[in-house]
């Protein structure tokens, strides 16, 4: 599981930067195996599950689908 979940994250964080995002530190909860990453400056997500329910993604978030708009101001 270890090494599953590793080639996921890299895979996802590859695809991030080649959006342009600059994503932090993945997280994740206790209870799951799911983690997410957040880009630091638009604000989007990526989610990684290495055990998806039948008709779920694996990797999955709009970091992965659009790119970065930059940083967001309030």
């Amino acid at each position: 599981m270890p090494s599953k979940i590793r080639r996921l994250k890299e895979s996802a964080m590859e695809s991030c930067r080649f959006r342009g995002h600059s994503m932090n530190k993945f997280r994740g909860s206790v209870w799951s195996t799911k983690c997410s990453s957040l880009c630091s400056d638009c604000f989007m997500r990526v989610t990684v599950n290495p055990n998806p329910a039948p008709n779920v993604i694996d990797i999955g978030g709009e970091a992965v689908a659009l790119n970065c708009r930059g940083p967001q101001e309030d």
